[in-house]
């Protein structure tokens, strides 16, 4: 007869009565066997430090950090730089770490051991405006408290020893870096620099900044030549009058006739407007305006020769041995005086030619200086913003030097464990316990199905297909028992 599966809850009842000896000694020798095994297991006890990340003293407005990395790069950074085999295997060697595994393992595998056991957990800064690490967690898990609070105060140091290495050697880097480049761009400076100079000195007097200068000195040097040419141009009439006074006067080899006398100053300018007409009318036309000017020029002066008094012309014929020598001794000192004049002309005309010059290759000269500048002023720029970055890089490393820059410090020291990591005796307990209760149900059910006897009436329903006619009842052992049992029996009969 195959037994049919409990559907009802009393007969789940039913089936733990008869069954409770199968449950209760796994669920009790289960517990104290797991018990007795777990308190046979090694303890490891685990201690923890957090590591409190400090901002910056001093207000970045007055100094800006060269250390811009984010704390969470860094600190992996770090954490990269502290777990190395080098920094762990001498852990191992001070305190003599992983006792059991010496020899058996290889240096390597024991490195790889106590990774497993070091852990670093980020605290994140909830303030926006800050790092987004505000804090963080060192942890170790030994084999004994103080073993493992010595391990997890030794690598916190390690932390804080490597954070303020890797900031140093950042801000010293980019300040030896800017200084490098500041020399280079320096130096750079210095050949534009001379570039301009020589640029400058070939160039001089033709420079934009001289322009207006030029133009200036322009003017200067037309008016100049312009005074100095009517100068010569009087010279050479008082030379013309002279000339004609000694022509006229009859000096010849010393000696002095009485000749006609000589021209009056009218005659003389008579005499140069018909030279200066008959120079025009070989150059223009009888209709050209300075040929008309001209033409009346010589009428009007005929005519006031023709009206001059005659006292003028009888003092001009009053000329002596006396006034002969004065006449040659002023005519000498006005050939003096136009030969002089005619020098500083060239001079003049000379100095104006090249101040044009200067100013016609302006254009070309200021395109080649504005050249020339644009590389200087870059340059100029470049080496300015070094010398800044140099200066700001300095006082950063100084801030660094000063520890008053981001740092890691211990909030929390690393505690003695009062209680073992592992194994968690409770969670252990509480799962042999489970597990033993479900083994001891496992094993009432399975005694259940095995058992083929019929254990009351309703059970025989289910069966035998017969009507039931009676039943009795259960006696127990002793005399009040079997009379209870026999006074329920009586009870029941019709």
């Amino acid at each position: 007869m195959t037994r049919k599966i409990p559907a009802s809850l009393r007969e789940y009842r039913d089936m733990f009565f008869r069954r409770k000896w199968w449950i209760l000694v796994p669920v009790i020798a289960i517990p104290i066997v797991v018990l007795a095994a777990s308190l046979m297991l090694p303890k490891h006890y685990r201690s923890e430090t957090l590591i409190l990340v400090e901002p910056q003293k001093v207000p970045e407005e007055y100094v800006h950090a060269t250390v811009t990395t984010d704390v969470t790069d860094r600190l992996q950074t770090i954490s990269e730089e502290v777990m190395s085999r080098t920094r762990l295997q001498t852990i191992i060697d001070d305190l003599h770490l992983y006792p059991k595994l010496q020899g058996r393992e290889s240096k390597d595998e024991i490195v790889a051991a106590m990774r497993k056991d070091i852990v670093v957990d980020v605290v994140s800064n909830t303030h926006p405006e800050k790092h987004s690490v505000g804090a963080f967690k060192i942890a170790y898990i030994g084999d004994s408290p103080e073993l493992a609070q010595r391990v997890t105060n030794k690598i916190a140091d390690l932390f804080i020893q490597e954070n303020l290495k890797v900031r140093d050697q950042q801000a010293q880097g980019t300040s030896q870096f800017i200084h490098t480049e500041l020399d280079k761009a320096r130096a750079d400076l210095a050949v534009e620099e001379e570039k301009i100079r020589q640029f400058k000195a070939a160039h001089l007097g033709s420079l934009p900044e001289q322009s207006a200068s030029n133009l200036q000195l322009i003017s200067q040097y037309q008016s100049l030549a312009q005074a100095n040419s009517e100068a010569i141009d009087r010279a050479n009439q008082q030379r013309v009058y002279l000339q004609s006074m000694l022509n006229m006067s009859g000096a010849n080899k010393g000696q002095v006739a009485a000749v006609a006398p000589p021209p009056t100053p009218l005659q003389l300018e008579l005499q140069k407007a018909r030279q200066e007409l008959s120079a025009a009318r070989q150059k223009y036309t009888e209709s050209h305006p300075d040929i008309t000017r001209l033409k009346a020029e010589v009428a009007s002066l005929e005519e006031q020769v023709k009206n001059q008094p005659q006292s003028a012309r009888a003092e001009a014929s009053a000329v002596g041995p006396n006034m002969v020598q004065q006449l040659q001794s002023q005519l000498v000192s006005i050939d003096q005086e136009i030969k002089a004049r005619t020098q500083r002309q060239k001079v003049l005309e000379a100095q104006l030619g090249a101040l044009e010059g200067r100013v016609e290759t302006l254009p070309t000269v200021e395109s080649q200086f504005a050249d020339q500048s644009r590389d200087y002023e870059a340059k100029q720029k470049n080496y300015q913003s070094l010398v800044e970055k140099q200066a700001a890089s300095e006082m950063a490393a100084e801030l660094e030097r000063h520890d008053e820059s981001e740092q890691f410090r211990i909030l929390d020291p690393a505690n003695l464990p009062s209680k073992p990591y592992s194994p968690n005796l409770p969670v252990i307990n509480g799962a042999g316990l489970l597990g033993a209760l479900f083994v001891g149900c496992l094993l009432a059910f399975w005694m259940e199905l095995k058992d083929g006897t019929i254990h009351d009436a309703d059970e025989l329903t289910q069966y035998l297909a017969i009507p039931l006619l009676t039943t009795v009842p259960n006696i127990p052992k002793g005399v009040s028992a079997r009379r209870s049992a026999m006074r329920s029996l009586a009870e029941e009969r019709p």
